[in-house]
């Protein structure tokens, strides 16, 4: 069987919460290339997710956000399972502690620039293109969600909704905030 079918499986299996037969497949696809980061990040993600079920899974979803942009994404994950598993940390906040690293600044910081500028769009655009604005809460998202729509930003709302969907499955507050972008004008 080839690495990628491997992972492919393998990957399908963690999604479904098996961890123990996906950490098997990470496992041979690990003695094919040792120094595969997939199977590498994979293997641990499982055997987190024996204790740490759903943080497992947020993570899982984090690295593959950061993964092709990170200066060092392997580390990152590294240093956020240890973390996780020594403190009582929520695994939000160490996920926003590990992205405000990478040169990001805080939604309430963002929202000073906002004041300071007097517009939302020249605040967003000038914040867009130069740094990543880091969203640790859901009343955050929210509202974030809604400034964009307000200002005819329905694309990137919807591009927003969408990649978080997996963080808040079925939220009612999060689901009602379709409700702002206009058929046809995204």
């Amino acid at each position: 069987m080839q690495i990628s079918e491997l992972l492919d499986r393998a990957e399908r299996l963690f999604l479904e919460k098996n961890y123990s037969d996906a950490l098997k497949l990470y496992a041979l696809a690990l003695e094919k290339e040792s120094s595969n980061t997939e199977a590498y990040i994979g293997a641990i993600l499982c055997d987190l997710g024996f204790d740490f079920k759903d943080d497992a899974q947020v993570i899982y979803y984090y690295y593959q956000t950061i993964k092709s942009s990170a200066k060092n994404p392997k580390e990152s994950i590294e240093m956020l399972v240890d973390t996780l598993t020594s403190s009582t940390q929520d695994i939000f906040n160490l996920i926003d502690a590990d992205v405000a690293l990478d040169d990001g600044i805080d939604y309430d910081d963002f929202l000073d620039i906002i004041e300071d500028k007097e517009n939302f769009r020249e605040a967003f655009e000038d914040a867009i293109f130069s740094t990543k604005v880091i969203i640790s809460k859901k009343s955050q998202f929210i509202d974030f969600i809604k400034r964009l729509a307000e200002n005819g930003y329905y694309g990137v709302a919807l591009d927003y909704l969408e990649s978080h969907a997996s963080y808040y499955k079925n939220d009612q507050d999060i689901l009602t905030l379709y409700s702002l972008l206009p058929k046809g004008q995204m």
